[in-house]
């Protein structure tokens, strides 16, 4: 093994371990959205068991039901805002596999490939400009914002 392929396996590395980084990542969004999905089907189970409990009192020309009873607009707000908030988290989990997805198969490709260091690092640069890839690793600079920093 010449430096250019040593250099081309470090190119690699790289790549498998940003993907590794996202895989933590997207782990701990899928747990946080879970978490809110569960506090929604706690919260919509609450508020069917009020809606029935208004079902089950007689409609009397005395008091008679009203449309909206048992369910208060704040319940109904605060549920949107979890569903929006799922859905921006799972917006982010997709962004996040797509990445994940496309630095394994340039690692792939890089292994399997006859490119050289010049051409393994340019076409990472490439990936991570085209993804925003910075806006994934906030602890960690990728090699795009160090190559930008020089």
């Amino acid at each position: 093994m010449d430096d250019s392929d040593a250099s081309v396996d470090a190119v690699v590395e790289y790549c498998d371990t940003q993907a590794r980084l996202l895989s933590g990542q997207s782990e701990r969004l899928s747990g946080e959205i879970d978490a809110i999905l569960d506090e929604i089907d706690a919260e919509a189970a609450a508020v069917r068991e009020r809606l029935a409990e208004h079902e089950d009192r007689a409609d009397t020309p005395q008091q008679p039901s009203r449309p909206g009873d048992g369910v208060d607009e704040a319940t109904v707000d605060e549920l949107e805002s979890k569903q929006a908030t799922v859905a921006d988290k799972q917006a982010r989990l997709d962004d996040i596999g797509a990445l994940a997805a496309r630095y394994v198969d340039l690692a792939e490709s890089l292994q399997e490939g006859d490119a050289d260091v010049t051409d393994a690092i340019t076409q990472v640069l490439e990936l991570e400009a085209a993804a925003d890839a910075q806006q994934f690793f906030d602890e960690r600079e990728t090699l795009l914002e160090t190559a930008t920093d020089q």
